[in-house]
């Protein structure tokens, strides 16, 4: 009986393994895409129960009248955390094709950013985006943040051939290896968790076939972000080859 039993147990274990050749085992998703699919899950799963958690705040001030400035300081917190996850969906979530994002929706985000936060946010003429392009955006509004680290003030605008963007602060700390890491001028830029949002800033503009150049003027950090130059074929180059 003991054989029969464990004889049972064998043939109900299924070991699960991987017979392809290394080549064929591995995944089909690039990884920027796999990035963008954790920190799409990541947002996308802790939304809800940040929700729920602002809900049961306001909740306890209806029914029981709690309030004071400790509960005033968990429903800002909680406030800022839902803020900053829309925002960080936008800029390192998943993006399908065609999707588009619209006005009220980047209105809404950058009153919030701008409610609790250390910076302003105004993008003027803001209209319907491709969502695509608005990553773009969202990603060069936190690499502004990174140089605006005692706040500022942001606005975005229309350009002609793209936008426009700019920071005023009194104090401002521009790391100069990660923005030529913008312009290709330093790929071997260091990159850590605070920083990961200038590698895909880089990344994105050239996926898009963006370019982005700065500026700088006291206590002023302008950025313009706008369609790269096309390549230069043989018969457009001057008599002399140059």
């Amino acid at each position: 009986m003991a054989n029969e039993h464990a004889r049972g147990e064998d043939e109900m274990t299924h070991v699960v393994m991987n017979t392809a050749p290394r080549a064929q085992a591995q995944s089909t998703i690039a990884p920027d895409e796999l990035g963008a699919l954790i920190a799409s899950r990541i947002c996308h799963d802790l939304i809800s129960p940040m929700g729920a958690i602002g809900n049961g705040v306001e909740l306890l001030q209806l029914a029981r009248g709690v309030s004071g400035p400790e509960m005033e300081l968990i429903e800002q917190s909680i406030t800022h955390a839902n803020t900053r996850l829309r925002l960080y969906r936008l800029a390192f979530g998943t993006v399908g094709d065609g999707q588009m994002i619209s006005q009220s929706e980047i209105g809404s985000l950058l009153q919030a950013l701008s409610l609790h936060g250390r910076h302003s946010y105004q993008w003027q003429d803001a209209r319907h985006f491709n969502r695509r392009y608005s990553k773009l955006v969202f990603l060069l509004i936190l690499c502004v943040e990174s140089a605006l680290p005692w706040g500022g003030d942001i606005v975005i605008a229309e350009a002609a051939d793209g936008l426009e963007l700019a920071a005023r602060a009194e104090r401002m700390k521009l790391d100069e290896g990660l923005w030529r890491m913008l312009d290709h001028q330093n790929p071997g830029a260091e990159l850590n968790a605070a920083r990961v949002h200038f590698g895909l800033l880089a990344q994105e503009l050239g996926a898009q076939k963006m370019t982005l150049t700065l500026a700088r003027a006291p206590g002023l950090l302008r950025l313009h972000l706008h369609a790269a130059a096309a390549p230069r074929h043989r018969d457009d180059a001057s008599p002399d080859g140059t």
